[in-house]
């Protein structure tokens, strides 16, 4: 196993950086977390400077890299502003991926050159009010009626479903369980579709929204995949998951990294009993415990990648990258809250925003208890 990147992946890295640095300076991240605003300037910019091809073949317009490529991009994104990271996530994951894995190839002429420019943004519907976790038991229909599918139902928790084009839509249109499912592109601008946008404790500006389909009419040739995919959404959502938990679990050590090294410039700077706060062992050993979790998690997940992109079997190692990630990340930001003291409890410093920002992610893109179960059905459980 060779854990090296490549000259091209440093390359990035330190691109995303100056990116960050540039055009994300600390006082913007949190205008934008207290206006609760969709950073549309700053995903326009990203896309402008090809970083939504970051996993596109180049015969579409993109840079054709892999899942590695991705998780170095979102990780530096999450450091600085993790809103940005979700809103790019809706074009690379469930954009990108979503066509140029299950797409025809009309459809992959169709949308990826436009996901790439930032022509077009995407949004994906998979849960309902009463189909989280167990998301084969979702009720939104999608009838055929005079040579036209027309969905009625509700989803909940959709990112960006207020300000996209194309609405990924996860359907029943077959018998109950995961032989029934269908998805559909759904335009946005189709009469009877509709978004309200819900209140949330962290991701502020992500455009997270309840949706609603009243009588939607979309053509069949708008089935991902096309008509032969009837009923067969279950196993094209099942091809995208090893990808997403990656993405996700970088997104974690990102938000992780940067509470980390928040509290760490504290202690070093802070003085009580005149001396720097980081004098003192608890202080110390909480700091250390951090950097070793989160070095350990970061050597998990780019295992896990490893696999991935070498086509080995790595469910197991996905499944468990996003569970460790994401809880590491968080008790490194409760930790950080704690070494500020009175200070970590206030909003004009960023590390309740690293607290309320890093909670999502062991409970979207499926939570710490079903990355376990997971677990534990590969362990043959």
């Amino acid at each position: 196993m060779d854990f090296t990147f490549t000259e091209e992946q440093e390359m990035l890295r330190e691109t995303v950086r100056r990116f960050v640095e540039q055009e994300i300076p600390p006082e913007k991240a949190r205008e934008i977390d207290e206006r609760d605003e969709f950073p549309h300037e700053l995903l326009q910019k990203l896309c402008d400077l090809g970083f939504m091809g970051i996993n596109v073949p180049e015969e579409y317009g993109g840079q054709g890299g892999n899942v590695v490529d991705e998780m170095i991009f979102f990780e530096e994104l999450a450091k600085r502003m993790p809103v940005l990271a979700w809103a790019a996530g809706n074009i690379i994951l469930y954009g990108n991926h979503i066509i140029g894995t299950n797409g025809n190839e009309e459809q992959k002429r169709e949308y990826l050159p436009k996901l790439v420019n930032g022509e077009l943004k995407f949004a994906y519907a998979l849960t309902e009010p009463n189909a989280g976790s167990d998301a084969a038991n979702i009720r939104t229909k999608a009838v055929l009626k005079d040579g036209r599918y027309v969905i009625t139902g509700s989803k909940i928790f959709i990112t960006g479903a207020g300000i996209a084009d194309i609405i990924v839509t996860n359907c029943r249109t077959g018998a109950p369980g995961t032989k029934g499912i269908t998805v559909f592109l759904v335009d946005a601008k189709s009469k009877g579709y509709s978004a309200r946008p819900i209140k949330m404790v962290g991701h502020k500006g992500s455009n997270t929204c309840e949706v609603h389909y009243d009588d939607v009419e979309v053509t069949p040739d708008m089935i991902l995949g096309g008509e032969e995919f009837l009923d067969r959404g279950w196993y094209q959502m099942m091809r995208l998951l090893n990808k997403e938990r990656l993405v996700l679990s970088s997104c974690a050590l990102g938000i992780g990294q940067a509470a980390f090294e928040y509290a760490l410039n504290y202690a070093k700077e802070r003085e009580q009993f005149g001396q720097p706060i980081g004098r003192f062992q608890t202080i110390q050993h909480m700091l250390a415990d951090m950097a070793t979790e989160l070095e350990a998690a970061r050597r998990l997940a780019f295992y896990a990648a490893w696999k991935e992109i070498n086509g080995m079997e790595c469910v197991k190692e996905t499944s468990m990258a996003k569970y460790y990630c994401s809880e590491v990340a968080k008790r490194a930001a409760l930790h950080g809250v704690q070494i500020l003291g009175g200070y970590g409890y206030t909003m004009e410093y960023d590390a309740q925003r690293f607290l309320r920002d890093v909670l999502i992610l062991s409970i979207g893109g499926g939570t710490s208890q079903i990355q376990k179960n997971i677990i534990g059905r590969q362990l043959g459980l």
